[in-house]
């Protein structure tokens, strides 16, 4: 028995470091947040601090791989949700321990993704489990461990998000949403990141269960100032300052080249 936990010490070791370089890429990749341990919005986080960067960082897995519009949750692609569900794990304040590793990469268990998936999505519907497969990378699934295989490489995401206008009406939040390219981020002459304009705006609803706020539809719509949603209960716009391009400034392009890096280092 001594002999197997000394064994697993040493392994936990031996992927300290490229973990940390994981961590590292994933810390920056899509957006310069600050990352909390989950990304669930309660009611009470949402009512009181009325924060744009909490957003940001709640939206920062859903819009980087700019999935497919949907009206309701029930109608929205399952494959992307898990792939949303996985990234928005990889972006929580991981420790190195917290999971195991695998020839393949991090090996996350099917339960904790069905968890973060109910926590962004609620409960209405259940995760479709497979193997999902993105730009550049693939989350394998193993239906016999019921497990998810991470591999440890980065990426520069589609689009960040930009919140601009926040609309509440009852147990219901409309978050109006500036889609950012991923690649088209610039640096001015003091070395400050510099946001490019919207490619598009996206809307996305939030509703209210159980005292918990979860994401059910995303739909297009019209940049702000030509945006008709109704008559809204409370109404937020933010002010373009420089706080909310450090916000959600992206990883630049050596992103990827330090994340190959880091699978290097883990052969």
């Amino acid at each position: 028995m001594a002999k197997t936990t000394k064994k697993h010490k040493r392994g936990a070791r031996r992927w300290a470091f490229p973990l940390g370089l994981l961590i590292a890429v994933l810390a920056v990749v899509g957006a310069v947040t600050v990352i909390v341990a989950g990304v669930r919005v309660t009611k009470d986080a949402i009512d009181s601090s009325r924060n744009f960067d909490e957003y940001n960082t709640l939206l920062t897995p859903v819009v980087m791989n700019d999935p497919d519009e949907f009206d309701d949750i029930t109608k929205a692609n399952p494959s992307q949700l898990i792939d949303i569900s996985i990234w928005s794990i990889l972006k929580s304040n991981l420790s190195p321990d917290r999971y195991e590793y695998g020839e393949t990469g991090m090996i996350i268990p099917e339960a904790d993704v069905t968890a973060e998936f109910q926590k962004l999505f609620g409960t209405e519907v259940q995760p479709t489990h497979g193997t999902v497969e993105g730009y550049g990378y693939e989350f394998t699934y193993d239906a016999t461990k019921q497990t998810y295989s991470i591999p440890l490489t980065g990426v520069v995401p589609t689009y960040t998000p930009k919140v601009v206008d926040v609309d509440k009406s009852g147990n219901t939040i409309v978050l109006t949403v500036g889609y950012l390219g991923g690649d088209q981020w610039a640096q001015d002459a003091e070395g400050n990141m510099v946001a490019p304009e919207p490619d598009k705006y996206m809307k996305v609803t939030l509703r209210e269960r159980d005292g918990a706020y979860y994401i059910s539809a995303l739909q297009s719509t019209l940049p702000p100032e030509t945006a008709t949603t109704g008559a809204p209960a409370e109404t937020e716009t933010q002010t373009e300052t420089q706080t909310a391009a450090d916000t959600t400034a992206p990883a630049t392009q050596t992103a990827p080249a330090t994340a190959a890096a880091a699978a290097a280092a883990a052969q």
